[in-house]
This record gives C-alpha cells, sequence and structure tokens, in this order.
C-alpha cells in the first residue's frame, strides 16, 4: 500500500474503535442519527450514486455498490462524531491546511497527476475528498492534544455515548467498532418505508 493510501486510511483505523450508542427514537427516511443530526437514506444513495459514476467500467461499480454504501455510511457517522470531539476541543482545521495535504499526500502520488485511480481505491470522489482530509488532519491534531490515539479514541466513544447514534437495521448494525452489515442487500433502500433504528 502506499504512503498516500494509508494516510488516506489513517482517520478511519483511529476512528474504528468507537463504541456508538443507540437510542430508541424512530425515525423515517433515516439510514442513521447522530445525536440531532439525520443522515437521510437520499443523501447516502447521492453519495453512493456519485461514487459510481466517477468509477470507470472496470472497477466494477455496480457489483460493489453495497459495499460502498457500507463504508461511506460508515465515514459519514465517524466524521459527525469526530466533528464534535473537535468543537468541544477547540480544534479547526483550514482550508489552506486541506489544499496543502492534498497537493502533498495526494496528488503527488498520483500517476500522471490523475487522482482519479487513487480516489477510486478509497472509495472517494473529488467531492468527497476534501471532506476525508479535513477528517484526517482534524483526528491527527486531536491526537496530538489529547496526548494519543487511545484518548481519542476515548473522547469519540463517550461523545457517542453523550449523543447516541442510531442505525437503521437496513443498513446493519453497529458492533462496538465498525458498522456490520445486515445479511440482506443495502444497495436499493425501499422508498418511504419507515426505519426502525437499532436500540
Amino acid at each position: 500500500m502506499s504512503s498516500s493510501r494509508r494516510a488516506l486510511a489513517a482517520v478511519f483505523c483511529i476512528v474504528a474503535g468507537a463504541s456508538l450508542a443507540a437510542c430508541n427514537t424512530e425515525q423515517i427516511g433515516a439510514a442513521a442519527v447522530v445525536g440531532d443530526a439525520r443522515i437521510t437514506v437520499a443523501e447516502l444513495q447521492e453519495q453512493v450514486i456519485e461514487l459510481a459514476d466517477s468509477l470507470p467500467d472496470s472497477a466494477g461499480a455496480v457489483g460493489d455498490q453495497s459495499a460502498a454504501q457500507h463504508t461511506i455510511l460508515e465515514r459519514m457517522i465517524q466524521s459527525m462524531l469526530l466533528a464534535a470531539v473537535a468543537a468541544d476541543e477547540g480544534v479547526e482545521v483550514s482550508e489552506a491546511e486541506i489544499d496543502a495535504y492534498i497537493d502533498e499526500q495526494v496528488v503527488s502520488q498520483a500517476q500522471d497527476g490523475d487522482i482519479g485511480p487513487l480516489l477510486a481505491q478509497n472509495n472517494l470522489t473529488e467531492t468527497s475528498l476534501r471532506p476525508f482530509v479535513r477528517d484526517q488532519l482534524i483526528a491527527t491534531e486531536l491526537i496530538d492534544k489529547l496526548g494519543g490515539q487511545e484518548e481519542l479514541i476515548q473522547a469519540i466513544t463517550e461523545k457517542a455515548d453523550e449523543i447516541g447514534v442510531t442505525v437503521s437495521p437496513r443498513y446493519g448494525t453497529w458492533n462496538g467498532v465498525v458498522l456490520e452489515q445486515s445479511s440482506g442487500s443495502i444497495s436499493e433502500p425501499e422508498s418511504g418505508s419507515a426505519e426502525t433504528p437499532a436500540g
């Protein structure tokens, strides 16, 4: 694995240990709820479609849609928790820092300056790259401020317990570490049906 791919994956190695709490409030049309924020099915599907459209035909986008959806939803939830901890700690990342990271860690590693294949390998698009990099940089700063990776995991765990995290059973369950996919297909959600959160 290249250094850039390791860097891009690092934030989710950091936050994967977060234990996510669940609440019991029913939500309609929600793939997940983090505190008072809802991740809607429509928002999730929009990102999945954007990713599929950005991939070359040879990438098997259709066959991998379920896995991509799983990864994207997991990232969205983890990103919200990370942002909440960062707000508590007064940690912010500037657009200039994001630009520098992308130039140094992504563009510089791309073949002939084409970042498309690198993004595809990480289930990312040009739209989702910046939020992803922001999370990477925030996690790094929080590790420095809190005193280590374990301290960051603990802070995220406590934040999840405090605000509550709920995932629709259609999209899987939290096992305390990652999003476990349900046994059925999650690539084509039924429209208009009620979501009963895990609890």
